[in-house]
């Protein structure tokens, strides 16, 4: 058997680590990836659409139709429809419920801050409760902007109306109007303001969005030409795999379960969600080669059935299965026997074949309105208690000051606000940056081109370079994404000012210190007030992944050996979702303040260590693989005796593991504990692969333990003054 030795190496290339400066991150991060020029066109020409529709039928706030545009433009059709469709039902209804309010309150004003307080709070905690929490925050949000906005129209509708006064208003005629009509009316108008920008994304994407489908072809299409490579001994082939691995499979699925609804016809075969599972086990049944073989030469016959289903995919066109038979011999030969069942099960799929073995889907989740630990995780209250906080405090400054105008400082304390310190400044630096770029481009085109506008055609002229800035910075990963869609929110806000052309710099003054002062607030409240951890959050994301490894070797306990393939396929997808979060996670671990870093008193896990435990997902998978095959055969009592025994113990200390990641107790009994590999009787390649897969999972745990396991304490050298004393 061969051991590999545990790699401190980079980490995979689905996370691309930290980059080593700036330059290197903006070079990463805006380089062109397929499909991003044709997503940021699509929402340049909805934006353009939207900004002429309401410039010539004069609907009011353009700037918050703009930008909703870029707020819910998704990287494929499917998901960015059913989010459009999702939000404009939030957003009506929260309409109304924004004027159930002031019904309420309008006799009593200071009945409309406690119910303010009252709604946000709601809102945020459904948002981080609930499966459908992001139509709760969209709601809590546009109640909260609703009676913002509503004490400026009540105030502007109080007024005696004159010449002088009207033009200052996007709609003039609330001057003229009772009170009550003018905010009824100034609500209706911000709900069309919302509707119109939300029914062209839905129709752009259904016309010209990305289908998931192909999405998905393409997906499966680069990991069997990746499989390709390695079977013909490509080097770089293993890094490929190990990153796909390190993936897993919850993203493919979500495109599988999009594909449904949008799939225009691109064929039936290969639309068995069996394929996804079939390749990833590939990729992971290939990887598994080098730890027990060096030779890869008896893979050379998988590389061109590799191809040949490639292109099946990427043509859309059946394959016309050949029989491929991979030979080896020793622990390996268990290993060749399973690739060539998997490969043979790919090609029946892309067939259109029925697969050679049945495929079971993992049971859906019922559905429900809270995720079961609404009420016992502290977490969400506090999370929704700051968010108010936070919000009421902009409310007051901005009301006390008298001073409407920095009302953005309200929209950043919604946005800004997340989970952990280090995601809250992550996000908060995005934004101030983006706001800075955006702004500065906005006061830029009010002083120099502004003036030379004359009609519809130069405004959309000037939005469209814009537009296509945010967009291609918005289609970025992580670390950057949020900066691209806060230069198009700055842009509009300075730029979209009423109706034409505006030289108005007080508006875009006031707008931009109202997003910098949101900011402050957020990081004032989010870094003394139960600040929460990146580590924490990880470690609860890595504990959730060692469960599921519990679950896993659970499944080879039973007494008649079988593996439920359903519960199989649900733990699998658990794992490698827990594993992505993760590993997302930690993309704010750069942000996280000392103070924040002292307080977890524990040791760091970074990126290395998230692949390290995601690798154990490998020997796991053959284990179950070789356990499966054996229990079609007879085994000794004693030999299946020994195996149940081990997974159960290894089950056991997986879940006291996790216990211990979550709490930090416990390390001596986790570190002491782990269960030896078992000696396991009986003749047979079988046999020995099992024996050795075992080994190879222990020496892995092992690595891990020394890695993040408590540090032996070491002997240090008595002080001068303790020499002295010992003397005498």
């Amino acid at each position: 058997m061969k051991t590999h030795a545990a790699r401190r190496g980079a980490p995979p290339d689905v996370d691309e680590g930290n980059p080593r400066n700036l330059a290197a991150l903006l070079r990463r991060e805006l380089r062109p990836t397929p499909g991003r020029l044709g997503d940021s066109v699509r929402i340049v020409v909805v934006v353009l659409t939207a900004v002429a529709i309401a410039e010539t039928f004069r609907i009011p706030d353009i700037a918050v139709s703009a930008y909703i545009v870029l707020f819910l433009s998704g990287r494929e059709a499917a998901s960015t429809v059913r989010t459009a469709l999702a939000a404009g039902i939030a957003v009506v209804l929260a309409i109304f419920a924004t004027i159930a309010v002031f019904m309420l309150s309008l006799s009593e004003p200071a009945l409309r801050i406690p119910l303010m307080a009252v709604m946000t709070f709601g809102a945020m905690f459904l948002s981080r409760a609930s499966p459908l929490g992001p139509v709760f925050f969209v709601a809590g949000f546009i109640i909260a902007y609703g009676l913002t906005l509503g004490d400026e129209v009540l105030g502007i509708a109080l007024q005696p109306a004159t010449a002088g006064n009207a033009p200052q208003f996007e709609l003039p005629e609330i001057f003229f109007v009772p009170p009550e009509d003018a905010l009824v009316r100034s609500l209706l108008w911000l709900s069309l303001a919302v509707a119109l920008p939300v029914a062209l994304v839905i129709a752009a994407n259904l016309l010209t969005g990305r289908d998931p489908a192909l999405l998905l072809r393409r997906a499966l299409a680069e990991r069997l030409a990746a499989s390709a490579r390695f079977c013909a001994g490509e080097r770089e082939a293993e890094r490929a795999l190990e990153a796909q691995a390190f993936e897993g499979t919850a993203g493919l699925r979500k495109l599988h379960d999009h594909a449904g609804p949008l799939h225009r016809g691109r064929g039936g075969p290969g639309w068995s969600a069996s394929l996804i599972g079939d390749v990833a086990r590939l990729g992971l049944l290939l990887l598994a080669w080098l730890r027990v073989e060096d030779d890869r030469n008896p893979l050379v016959p998988a590389a061109g059935a590799c191809r040949q289903a490639e292109r099946a995919l990427e043509d859309g066109e059946p394959s016309s299965p050949e029989p491929v038979a991979i030979i080896a011999t020793g622990p390996a030969r268990p290993l060749a026997n399973a690739i060539s069942r998997r490969l043979r099960a790919i090609q029946e799929t892309l067939a259109g074949k029925p697969p050679g073995q049945k495929s079971h889907e993992a049971a859906e989740a019922p559905h429900r309105l809270l995720v079961p630990d609404a009420f016992t995780n502290v977490e969400y209250g506090r999370f929704a208690l700051k968010v108010t906080l936070a919000v009421m405090t902009c409310y007051f400054v901005m009301d006390m000051t008298n001073w409407p105008g920095i009302h953005t400082c309200v929209i950043t304390a919604f946005f800004v606000a997340l989970g952990t310190v280090g995601e809250t400044l992550h996000k908060a630096t995005l934004r101030f940056v983006g706001c800075l770029i955006g702004a500065g481009l906005g006061l830029g085109a009010i002083l120099l081109l502004m003036p030379l506008m004359i009609d519809l055609g130069d405004l959309l002229l000037l939005l469209a370079p814009v537009t296509l800035l945010a967009a291609w910075v918005g289609y970025g990963s992580e670390r950057i994404s949020y900066a691209g869609w806060q230069i198009g929110l700055a842009f509009y806000l300075v730029v979209l000012q009423g109706y034409g052309p505006t030289i108005d710099m007080y508006t875009a003054r006031d707008r931009t210190i109202g997003i910098l002062f949101g900011n402050i607030v957020v990081f004032v409240i989010f870094t003394t007030i139960w600040p929460v951890s990146v580590a924490n959050v990880v470690r609860t994301h890595l504990a959730r992944a060692l469960e599921q490894l519990a679950a896993l070797l659970g499944l080879g306990i039973r007494a008649d050996g079988e593996i439920s393939q359903s519960a199989r396929s649900a733990a699998d997808t658990a794992f490698g979702q827990a594993i992505g979060q993760a590993r997302a996670v930690l993309v704010n671990d750069p942000f996280e303040t000392r103070a924040v870093r002292r307080a977890v008193g524990r040791r760091s896990i970074d990126a290395i260590v998230v692949e390290q435990v995601g690798r154990l997902f490998i020997p796991i998978s053959a284990i179950l693989d070789l356990h499966a095959y054996l229990t079609e055969h007879d085994l000794p009592q004693p030999t299946q005796d020994a195996i149940r025994a081990h997974h159960q113990a290894l089950a056991g200390w997986f879940r006291q593991a996790a216990s211990w990641t979550r709490s930090g107790e416990g390390a001596g009994e986790v570190v002491d504990g782990l269960p030896e590999p078992p000696a396991l009787p009986g003749p047979g390649d079988h046999i020995t692969a099992l024996a050795a897969w075992h080994g190879v999972l222990h020496q892995d745990i092992r690595n891990i333990l020394d890695e993040v396991g408590p540090q032996p304490h070491r002997a240090t050298a008595p002080s001068v003054e303790d020499a002295l004393h010992a003397a005498g």
